[in-house]
Protein backbone atom coordinates (compact mmCIF):
# COMPACT_ATOMS: atom_id res chain seq x y z
CA UNK A 1 0.00 0.00 0.00
CA UNK A 2 1.36 3.41 -0.99
CA UNK A 3 2.11 5.78 1.85
CA UNK A 4 0.95 9.33 2.36
CA UNK A 5 2.90 12.49 1.64
CA UNK A 6 3.45 14.50 4.84
CA UNK A 7 4.19 18.14 4.05
CA UNK A 8 5.75 20.15 6.90
CA UNK A 9 6.15 23.92 6.80
CA UNK A 10 6.43 26.73 9.30
CA UNK A 11 2.85 27.81 8.58
CA UNK A 12 -0.07 25.61 7.53
CA UNK A 13 -2.17 27.14 4.77
CA UNK A 14 -5.63 26.27 6.06
CA UNK A 15 -8.35 26.27 3.34
CA UNK A 16 -10.65 29.28 3.44
CA UNK A 17 -13.54 30.23 1.20
CA UNK A 18 -12.79 32.90 -1.42
CA UNK A 19 -9.09 32.91 -0.47
CA UNK A 20 -6.51 32.31 -3.18
CA UNK A 21 -3.89 29.71 -2.17
CA UNK A 22 -0.31 30.89 -1.66
CA UNK A 23 2.69 29.78 -3.66
CA UNK A 24 3.62 26.85 -1.45
CA UNK A 25 -0.01 25.68 -1.33
CA UNK A 26 -0.24 25.64 -5.12
CA UNK A 27 2.93 23.58 -5.26
CA UNK A 28 2.00 20.88 -2.76
CA UNK A 29 -1.80 20.56 -2.61
CA UNK A 30 -2.03 18.44 -5.75
CA UNK A 31 0.47 15.92 -4.36
CA UNK A 32 -1.26 15.90 -0.97
CA UNK A 33 -4.66 15.23 -2.56
CA UNK A 34 -3.29 12.33 -4.62
CA UNK A 35 -1.94 10.55 -1.53
CA UNK A 36 -4.55 11.59 1.05
CA UNK A 37 -1.68 13.44 2.65
CA UNK A 38 -1.13 15.61 5.70
CA UNK A 39 -0.03 19.24 5.91
CA UNK A 40 1.56 19.90 9.30
CA UNK A 41 2.78 23.16 10.83
CA UNK A 42 1.97 26.21 12.89
CA UNK A 43 -1.66 27.32 12.54
CA UNK A 44 -1.09 30.98 13.41
CA UNK A 45 -2.17 30.76 17.07
CA UNK A 46 0.12 31.80 19.93
CA UNK A 47 -0.31 30.84 23.58
CA UNK A 48 1.22 31.70 26.93
CA UNK A 49 0.48 28.17 28.17
CA UNK A 50 1.70 24.70 27.22
CA UNK A 51 0.62 24.01 23.60
CA UNK A 52 -1.81 21.13 23.22
CA UNK A 53 -2.17 18.42 20.60
CA UNK A 54 -2.41 19.37 16.92
CA UNK A 55 -5.76 20.65 15.69
CA UNK A 56 -6.93 18.32 12.91
CA UNK A 57 -9.05 19.55 10.00
CA UNK A 58 -9.84 17.46 6.89
CA UNK A 59 -10.79 19.19 3.65
CA UNK A 60 -10.94 17.86 0.09
CA UNK A 61 -9.00 14.71 0.99
CA UNK A 62 -6.16 16.54 2.75
CA UNK A 63 -5.59 16.47 6.51
CA UNK A 64 -4.42 19.79 7.98
CA UNK A 65 -2.68 19.37 11.34
CA UNK A 66 -1.87 22.70 12.98
CA UNK A 67 -0.11 23.39 16.26
CA UNK A 68 0.10 26.36 18.60
CA UNK A 69 3.42 27.89 19.64
CA UNK A 70 4.45 29.70 22.81
CA UNK A 71 4.32 33.44 22.22
CA UNK A 72 7.78 34.44 23.44
CA UNK A 73 9.43 31.38 21.92
CA UNK A 74 7.80 32.03 18.56
CA UNK A 75 9.20 35.55 18.33
CA UNK A 76 12.71 34.33 19.15
CA UNK A 77 12.45 31.42 16.72
CA UNK A 78 10.76 33.23 13.82
CA UNK A 79 11.56 36.94 14.06
CA UNK A 80 14.87 36.19 15.79
CA UNK A 81 17.02 33.31 14.55
CA UNK A 82 15.09 32.50 11.36
CA UNK A 83 14.76 36.03 10.02
CA UNK A 84 17.53 37.97 11.77
CA UNK A 85 20.24 35.31 11.44
CA UNK A 86 19.50 32.75 8.71
CA UNK A 87 17.57 34.88 6.23
CA UNK A 88 20.11 37.72 5.82
CA UNK A 89 23.05 35.31 5.88
CA UNK A 90 21.52 33.06 3.22
CA UNK A 91 20.85 36.17 1.10
CA UNK A 92 24.50 37.33 1.39
CA UNK A 93 23.66 40.30 3.63
CA UNK A 94 26.04 39.82 6.59
CA UNK A 95 25.63 43.47 7.64
CA UNK A 96 22.04 42.65 8.63
CA UNK A 97 22.98 39.37 10.35
CA UNK A 98 22.34 39.15 14.09
CA UNK A 99 23.05 36.09 16.24
CA UNK A 100 21.73 35.68 19.78
CA UNK A 101 22.15 32.33 21.59
CA UNK A 102 18.68 32.52 23.18
CA UNK A 103 17.09 32.92 19.73
CA UNK A 104 19.00 29.95 18.39
CA UNK A 105 17.81 27.88 21.38
CA UNK A 106 14.20 28.90 20.64
CA UNK A 107 14.74 27.77 17.03
CA UNK A 108 15.95 24.38 18.25
CA UNK A 109 13.08 24.15 20.77
CA UNK A 110 10.38 24.82 18.16
CA UNK A 111 11.87 22.18 15.88
CA UNK A 112 11.84 19.69 18.77
CA UNK A 113 8.20 20.53 19.42
CA UNK A 114 7.33 20.02 15.75
CA UNK A 115 8.99 16.61 15.85
CA UNK A 116 7.23 15.58 19.06
CA UNK A 117 3.82 16.63 17.71
CA UNK A 118 4.33 15.16 14.23
CA UNK A 119 5.77 11.74 15.14
CA UNK A 120 2.53 10.31 16.62
CA UNK A 121 0.63 11.21 13.42
CA UNK A 122 2.92 9.19 11.16
CA UNK A 123 2.04 5.80 9.65
CA UNK A 124 4.21 3.12 8.07
CA UNK A 125 5.18 3.98 4.46
CA UNK A 126 4.63 7.73 4.91
CA UNK A 127 7.07 10.10 3.17
CA UNK A 128 7.93 13.43 4.78
CA UNK A 129 8.64 16.61 2.84
CA UNK A 130 9.99 19.51 4.94
CA UNK A 131 10.05 23.07 3.63
CA UNK A 132 12.43 25.94 4.16
CA UNK A 133 15.00 27.38 6.53
CA UNK A 134 12.74 27.58 9.58
CA UNK A 135 12.83 23.78 9.92
CA UNK A 136 16.36 22.70 8.98
CA UNK A 137 16.85 20.68 12.25
CA UNK A 138 13.54 18.79 11.93
CA UNK A 139 14.86 15.61 10.30
CA UNK A 140 17.52 15.21 12.98
CA UNK A 141 14.93 15.66 15.73
CA UNK A 142 12.61 13.11 14.08
CA UNK A 143 15.46 10.60 13.75
CA UNK A 144 16.17 11.00 17.47
CA UNK A 145 12.55 9.95 18.10
CA UNK A 146 13.01 6.80 16.03
CA UNK A 147 11.31 7.97 12.83
CA UNK A 148 12.71 5.96 9.90
CA UNK A 149 10.49 7.30 7.12
CA UNK A 150 12.22 8.90 4.12
CA UNK A 151 12.55 12.65 4.75
CA UNK A 152 13.20 15.24 2.07
CA UNK A 153 13.93 18.95 2.43
CA UNK A 154 13.53 21.86 0.03
CA UNK A 155 15.09 25.28 0.61
CA UNK A 156 13.04 28.14 -0.86
CA UNK A 157 15.78 30.78 -0.50
CA UNK A 158 19.43 30.86 -1.66
CA UNK A 159 22.08 28.75 0.04
CA UNK A 160 25.32 30.67 0.70
CA UNK A 161 28.93 29.84 -0.03
CA UNK A 162 30.89 28.47 2.91
CA UNK A 163 32.82 31.72 3.40
CA UNK A 164 29.51 33.46 4.14
CA UNK A 165 27.95 30.63 6.12
CA UNK A 166 30.90 30.53 8.52
CA UNK A 167 29.73 33.87 9.94
CA UNK A 168 27.12 31.77 11.79
CA UNK A 169 28.71 30.44 15.02
CA UNK A 170 26.64 27.25 14.79
CA UNK A 171 27.08 26.63 11.06
CA UNK A 172 28.59 23.15 11.65
CA UNK A 173 25.46 22.02 13.50
CA UNK A 174 23.28 23.42 10.73
CA UNK A 175 25.18 21.42 8.08
CA UNK A 176 24.96 18.30 10.27
CA UNK A 177 21.19 18.75 10.48
CA UNK A 178 20.85 19.13 6.71
CA UNK A 179 22.80 15.89 6.28
CA UNK A 180 20.08 14.07 8.25
CA UNK A 181 17.73 14.37 5.26
CA UNK A 182 17.59 11.67 2.60
CA UNK A 183 17.14 14.25 -0.17
CA UNK A 184 17.90 17.98 -0.15
CA UNK A 185 16.59 20.29 -2.88
CA UNK A 186 17.62 23.82 -3.88
CA UNK A 187 16.29 26.52 -6.19
CA UNK A 188 19.35 26.83 -8.42
CA UNK A 189 22.48 25.00 -9.50
CA UNK A 190 24.53 27.68 -7.73
CA UNK A 191 22.84 26.84 -4.42
CA UNK A 192 23.56 23.14 -4.93
CA UNK A 193 27.20 23.95 -5.74
CA UNK A 194 27.47 25.94 -2.49
CA UNK A 195 26.10 23.00 -0.51
CA UNK A 196 28.38 20.47 -2.20
CA UNK A 197 31.43 22.67 -1.61
CA UNK A 198 30.62 22.77 2.10
CA UNK A 199 30.51 18.98 2.11
CA UNK A 200 33.91 18.80 0.40
CA UNK A 201 35.37 21.36 2.82
CA UNK A 202 34.10 19.34 5.77
CA UNK A 203 35.79 16.22 4.41
CA UNK A 204 39.09 18.08 3.98
CA UNK A 205 38.89 19.38 7.55
CA UNK A 206 38.45 15.83 8.89
CA UNK A 207 41.48 14.48 7.01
Amino acid sequence: MAGRLICVSNRVSLPRKAAAPGGLAVGVLGALKRTGGVWFGWGGELTDEEPGDPDIHIHDGVTYASVELRRQEFHRYYNGFSNDALWPLFHYMPSKFRFRPEEREAYESVNRQFALKLAPLLRPNDMIWVHDYHLIPLACRLRELGVRAPIGFFLHIPFPYIETLRVLPTYAELIRDMASYDVVGFQTQSDLTSYMEIGRASCRERV
